[in-house]
């Protein structure tokens, strides 16, 4: 089945190089020939060119004329030399001479004759010197037809046999071909009887074993095919048993899955709700006359409350980046007015500890890909622990610039004690706070890993350096976005306790729609030191729906969580009715997702606080809201007007 293919496939393929060889000299000897014909061809239409153009010179006296006469003066040696070489091979060599000699007397007699015209010699001395010339060309045709006719008839012999070679090779390799379909049907025949269902069982084995489908039963034999079939039936035995343990995995990672979405939903509102409470009262205490170690106690557990508060977020912030349910708004940020604005932030913490913050900006339109609010969370953090683990009277350099593989860097650096390599390498590890839980310095060793993955999950990358003794330098890398110009946003400053704004007259009524009685009463209490405001409150969503559209507040301050209706369904409604539709709601809730967030706010929502509420925040909101609706009464007094 092998042997006899074989031996007939090197038969032909014998044969066909033997005509193929032919077919290569005969093909070699046929340019040969053309060569040589094409350059004397190409002699004699250089020489007539230059005849032509002498010719006209002679008629007109225009010198434009001898371009072609010297054009051909200056490519007649290389022809001459490349006649030369084919005649050598052709063996015309005879010929040639002649045709070469011609040719010199051609160049005399044009020279000539272009001398003569210059010369301004008689018609009579010019019209024999025309003559002249006119004989040597007519000679130069007839010694190129002589040397020309040679090779073209061999050119004539040669492409006959060429296409007689071309057609045996063809008629050889049809033979080859059929002998090769023969060769091909006996041996499909041979290899289908004895090996081609077997090994296509095997196939269809190992498909449905790639697919999890039950194996088809195969006559068991001792050769490798048996092998390769014993080999399937024991990969089967082992995929079920490794499907089994991953069909137990997978149900175990969804339990936990599921558990810790559901741990993520209600973290938040159920840690933050009870922290509402107690920054809250801190919070009115604070607002109070207390003695100075009353107050001093008071600020320790209003610190510690924001401490747990900001250990809340961070914990739920890596949890969803873990869980993929990070939710952020990447688009072209301005780096140096978030710089400063974290410089700025950060400057009464470092002034306690008389650390200067300095701040090497790049040009103001330097602009990256980011969150920005959770850049301004990165930034925040890195400049934090620069001030917390520097030493007292250092520095901390905020520094931004553009490199050049589209890439703008943000460094933190300090003068502190530095880290050595080996604990340069730790710091990003989660709750790793290299032995400083045993010192003053607060913090939870979650702050670092945060910030990179919050980088991270920007397409940016957050790296360390640091030489001991020296100070440490973060640096943040993000993806460079066009240039923008950086306006400031218009809107009202917050109005400061000195000069708070007057209540239009009448004060201004607020509905609080919150079904837990302490954060209701840590409100009321608040806004006891306004006596121009009024406060109503309402436990359930349908109730406070009602009282809007009855009594008309200037304001609603709106819980999410009511026990019968949602509060977003809430805002819904009350937006959707006409009565109450341009009634500002501010929302106040504990769940800080930024997703919801954005959700309510292009709803209609005015403004939202996240739960435990900073009173000053509040408060500030208020007197904005106040300054507007004065403003409004007092230029149209008849009309009641509430900005949105």
């Amino acid at each position: 089945m092998v042997a006899v293919p074989l031996i007939v496939l090197m038969g032909i393929t014998s044969a066909n190089l033997m005509l193929q060889q032919n077919e290569s000299h005969d093909r070699s000897v046929s340019i040969t020939a053309h060569n040589l014909t094409s350059a004397a061809d190409q002699v004699l239409t250089d020489l007539l060119n230059a005849e032509t153009g002498v010719r006209g010179y002679a008629a007109t006296r225009d010198p434009a004329f001898l371009a072609p006469y010297n054009l051909t003066l200056t490519r007649i040696s290389a022809e001459r030399r490349s006649l030369r070489e084919s005649a050598v091979i052709e063996g015309a060599g005879r010929q040639q001479r002649a045709v070469d000699a011609t040719t010199g007397k051609v160049l005399f007699e044009l020279a000539l004759l272009r001398s003569a015209i210059s010369r301004g010699i008689s018609d009579g001395g010019l019209r024999l010197v025309l003559q002249n010339g006119k004989t040597a060309m007519d000679l130069l045709r007839r010694q190129v037809a002589d040397l020309a006719s040679g090779p073209n008839t061999l050119v004539a012999i040669q492409r006959n046999n060429l296409t007689a070679l071309q057609t045996r090779i063809e008629l050889l390799d049809i033979v080859g071909l059929a002998l090769g379909v023969l060769a091909g049907v006996a041996g499909v025949a041979l290899f289908t009887s004895g090996i081609a269902s077997r090994v296509g069982a095997n196939a269809e084995n190992a498909r449905r074993l790639g697919e999890g489908q039950p194996l088809e039963p195969i006559i068991y034999a001792a050769d490798e095919i048996g092998r390769v079939a014993e080999s399937h039936l024991r990969a089967e035995e082992l995929l079920a048993s490794r499907a089994a343990e991953l069909t137990t995995a997978r149900d175990t990672a969804m339990k936990a899955t599921q558990a810790k979405n559901s741990f993520l939903s209600s973290t938040s509102h159920e840690l933050r709700t009870p922290l509402n409470s107690i920054l809250g009262f801190t919070q009115l205490l604070q607002m109070s006359e207390l003695s100075d170690e009353d107050s001093d106690g008071v600020q320790r557990i209003l610190s510690a409350g924001r401490h747990l508060l900001a250990l809340i977020n961070e914990l739920i912030d890596i949890a969803r980046i873990e869980s993929g349910d990070l939710s952020l708004s990447l688009e072209p940020v301005l780096a140096r007015p978030l710089v400063e604005e974290s410089g700025q932030l950060m400057a009464p913490i470092a002034a306690e500890r008389s650390i200067r913050i300095i701040q090497h900006g790049a040009h103001p339109a330097l602009t990256v890909y980011a969150d920005r609010q959770r850049l301004s969370q990165v930034l925040v953090n890195l400049i934090s622990n620069a001030i917390k683990y520097n030493h007292r009277g250092g520095t901390v350099t905020i520094s931004c610039r553009e490199e050049g593989t589209g890439q703008a860097i943000i460094m933190v650096s300090d003068t502190g004690p530095g880290l050595s390599p080996e604990n340069l390498e730790r710091i990003f590890i989660p709750f790793e706070r290299l032995g400083a839980e045993q010192t003053a310095v607060e913090g939870t060793g979650i702050g670092l890993p945060l910030a990179r993955a919050l980088t991270e999950a920007m397409g940016g990358q957050l790296t360390a350096s640091s030489v001991p003794g020296q100070g440490s330098a973060f640096t943040v890398s993000l993806p460079r976005a066009p240039d923008l110009v950086h306006v400031p946003a218009p809107g009202l400053a917050p109005a400061s306790p000195a000069a708070r704004p007057h209540p239009p007259a009448g004060g201004i009524s607020i509905l609080y729609i919150e079904d837990n009685p302490a954060n209701v009463e840590v409100v009321t209490r608040f806004l006891r030191g306004r006596p121009d405001t009024r406060l109503r409150s309402e436990a359930s969503g349908r109730a406070g729906i009602e009282y809007a559209a009855r009594d008309m507040p200037d304001i609603i301050l709106l819980d999410l969580h009511l026990p019968d209706l949602h509060g977003d369904q809430v805002l819904s409604e009350l937006k959707a009715e006409p009565a109450t539709a341009a009634i500002p709601v501010v929302v106040l809730s504990a769940d800080a997702s930024h997703g919801v967030i954005r959700r309510l706010l292009a709803d209609g929502a005015l403004a939202y606080l996240t739960k435990p509420i900073e009173l000053a925040e509040l408060g500030e909101l208020l007197d904005t809201f106040a300054a507007a609706q004065a403003q409004h009464q007092q230029a149209q007094p008849a009309t009641r007007i509430i900005p949105a």
